[in-house]
């Protein structure tokens, strides 16, 4: 879906140093993803069916894995295909601030999306339900 894999580009423009894929497994078949170089990042989110990853992974669970750059062995051990998106990445250079809805570089950028957050939440809320038919949702800038 985006970055390279097995020496297949996506068409999609992204930036360097991420691989998202989307993987459909036969019932019993194996898969093993070998990240590129330099990607010690992996997570996975299960869609449809139960993946063996090393415990079991079950529709509607994500998984992060250990910082690495070893193959992610997969295995669909339930009675359907298994369904899901993985991903890997080279870490980026910078820390990391954390808010309750949003990630950032700084604590001053941090600060700022999260008014901006309350912000926009107070102005749906005195918008109150707009949603049409067609299923319209209002957009603030």
């Amino acid at each position: 879906m985006v970055g390279s894999y097995d020496g297949v580009p996506s068409p999609v423009p992204a930036p360097q140093g991420i691989n998202y894929v989307l993987v459909t497994l036969r019932s019993g078949e194996r898969w093993t993803y070998h990240p590129p170089e330099g990607y010690t990042v992996g997570w996975l989110a299960l869609a449809k069916g139960e993946l063996d990853t090393g415990g079991v992974v079950s529709a509607g669970e994500m998984v992060v894995f250990e910082s690495s750059e070893a193959p992610i062995v997969l295995e669909a051990t339930g009675t359907e295909d298994a369904v899901f998106v993985l991903g890997s990445a080279k870490p980026h250079d910078h820390s990391l601030h954390l808010g309750y809805y949003s990630v950032h570089t700084s604590a001053e950028a941090l600060e700022a999306g999260e008014r901006n957050i309350v912000e926009l939440g107070r102005k749906l809320r005195e918008a109150g339900d707009r949603r049409t038919g067609t299923g319209n949702i209002p957009v603030f800038r």
